[in-house]
């Protein structure tokens, strides 16, 4: 990966070398019309450095592949070589002065500092030795100035390279150890042509790409990925780093809305977006949703679009339980509006009953008070039957919900609540002769059982019947309808909270907590409760574990059959 101070000196090396440009192309014209005016062919000789200079640094400019280091050494090399082949008096100076430039520039590609000084005064060596036709005196003080100056210039660029290293070490530490997947991009490609897009006449880039969408699948062609951190490798679930660098490819883009934002960026000269995948996969095809920080460092204001920093968080349990919460708060808006429908039915025949009794009383004959309280009976019925399920699922919630368990006979509750449940239709009892005891609150039994059978009434077929199966361990109870199979993905989300199945017409909608409350009473007295279809019949099959006895227990049946 390439250090950001490359990066800021990259930046700095066109305008640097336009500088260079401009003042080798005005100095080898000035020259050479003055000697042209002066007719001097050793003055007009004396140009050519500028021109090689200038000749250089003009194929950079055009190219567009600028390099500050070797544009440095060609100048002073041009210099140092056309002192040494122009030996004379006013000579010397400039070519010592330009070879020790040359070992200062030679220096920098040095990485050890010591070899780079030696490098340095390599060159002013080979400087004295070259001037030895010249004036000793003035050379050796032209050597020692230079020695001083270009030893303390190489100094302090040895010191500027040791901070750029120690910089880089550091950002290199930061970057490949972060907690955070961080990638590096370049972007350059896609900036040159998205330029070349403008130029063409396109005004807006997002309808352009929205529009045409392989487009931009193209253009992420363009991209490279530099650089990975190990986050980033786990998260991608790559084997090596090297599976994660290169080329985007278009099966590389799993959002074309987030690649369309990136684009945009570029195109805006943006430096920073915040954007998301929501469908992201990793190498092992496995998928997430991740949000996309991506930023490009500005130079000089501007920024470098060839060295993108991409930071990548994992959001999927977040957006899952923010997708649940408020699919959670949707349910409880809608308990609230059937929990008030639901109440106020029932309410409303009892209301409406009760008063016509009060004004009317002796206007009904005995059966049709007897029918009358019935009714009144049954709606009230209902509405302690929502209640009781809403304060048992909300003491469940909050953990204060204590169940009693006690030797009943499940024989026995089962009968009691087909007697007191109204006989809208079938409903049939099917037990054993004998009692079977088993361990549970009576209670909450009974409103297991009830909430069993009103659901089997509301969804099921029109014959409902109940059905006591003793059991080694656990004892069965089976309310069973003749209504049709649930589709297998609603055989467990039945007994979600709020969950209400297909709707009958012309039934008012459940409040959805029936079967949620049955099951968690049931597994809290150690049974459970499911649903299957044999075929014919839907089977909601209560297990409770059954009795066992205690030495107390017997005693007691001993003295009952004696006594």
């Amino acid at each position: 990966m390439r250090p950001r101070q490359e990066a800021m000196l990259d930046k700095l090396a066109e305008p640097m070398i336009r500088i260079i440009a401009t003042l080798a192309n005005t100095a080898w014209i000035l020259v050479g019309a003055i000697a042209l005016i002066m007719n001097d062919i050793q003055l007009a000789i004396t140009a050519w450095p500028a021109v090689v200079i200038a000749v250089f640094t003009m194929v950079q400019l055009f190219t567009g592949r600028t390099d500050a280091r070797a544009t440095l050494v060609v100048c002073v090399a041009a210099l140092a070589v056309s002192g040494v082949f122009l030996l004379d008096e006013r000579s010397e100076a400039p070519t010592v002065i330009a070879l020790a430039a040359t070992g200062t520039s030679l220096s920098l590609y040095v990485r050890d500092r010591v070899l780079g000084f030696i490098a340095v005064y390599s060159a002013l060596i080979v400087g004295v030795v070259l001037l030895g036709s010249g004036d000793a005196t003035a050379g050796a003080i032209t050597a020692i100035t230079s020695a001083i100056v270009f030893g303390f210039t190489t100094y302090l660029i040895r010191q500027l390279l040791d901070y750029s290293a120690r910089e880089t070490e550091r950002y290199g530490s930061l970057f490949y150890h972060s907690p955070v997947a961080l990638w590096e991009e370049d972007f350059s490609g896609v900036e040159l042509f998205l330029h070349g897009l403008r130029e063409s006449g396109v005004e807006d880039l997002d309808e352009y790409l929205r529009a045409q969408p392989d487009a931009a699948l193209r253009i992420a062609g363009l991209v490279e990925v530099t650089a990975a951190n190990e986050e980033a490798v786990r998260l991608l679930e790559a084997s090596t780093r090297e599976e994660v660098l290169g080329q985007l490819s278009h099966r590389d883009v799993d959002s074309i809305d987030s690649l369309i934002d990136q684009l945009v960026a570029v195109w805006e000269h943006d430096d920073h977006i915040v954007t998301e995948i929501p469908s992201a996969k990793t190498l092992q095809g496995n998928q997430l949703h991740l949000a996309l920080s991506w930023s490009a460092p500005l130079i000089n204001g501007e920024p470098d679009y060839s060295h993108v920093s991409v930071a990548a968080v994992d959001v999927t349990e977040s957006r899952e339980t923010r997708r649940a919460l408020e699919g959670l708060l949707r349910s409880k808006d809608e308990l609230v509006a059937t929990v008030s429908h639901e109440l106020r039915t029932p309410l409303t025949t009892v209301v409406g009953l009760a008063a016509e009794l009060r004004d009317s009383l002796e206007a009904f004959d005995e059966y049709e008070l007897r029918e009358l309280v019935a009714l009144i009976a049954s709606e009230g019925r209902e509405v302690s039957t929502i209640v009781e399920d809403l304060l048992v699922a909300a003491q469940s919630e909050t953990g204060k919900l204590h169940l009693n368990p006690e030797r009943v006979d499940l024989v026995e509750l089962a009968s009691e609540v087909h007697r007191a449940m109204p006989k809208n239709g079938q409903l049939g009892l099917f037990v054993p002769d004998q009692k079977v005891w088993v361990r549970a609150d009576p209670t909450r039994t009974r409103q297991i059982i009830r909430n069993l059978i009103v659901n089997a009434d509301r969804y099921g077929g029109a014959d409902v019947r109940i059905c006591v199966v003793p059991g080694t361990g656990r004892a069965k109870l089976e309310v069973r309808d003749s209504g049709r199979p649930l589709p297998f993905r609603e055989r467990e989300a039945i007994f979600d909270r709020f969950y209400r199945a297909r709707q009958v017409p012309g039934l008012t909608a459940s409040v959805g907590l029936g079967l949620t409350v049955s099951r968690q009473l049931a597994r809290d007295m150690k049974g459970d409760l499911t649903y299957s279809h044999d075929g014919e019949e839907a089977i909601f099959e209560l297990s409770i574990p059954t009795y066992i006895a205690q030495p107390q227990d017997l005693a007691a049946a001993r003295r009952e059959a004696a006594g």
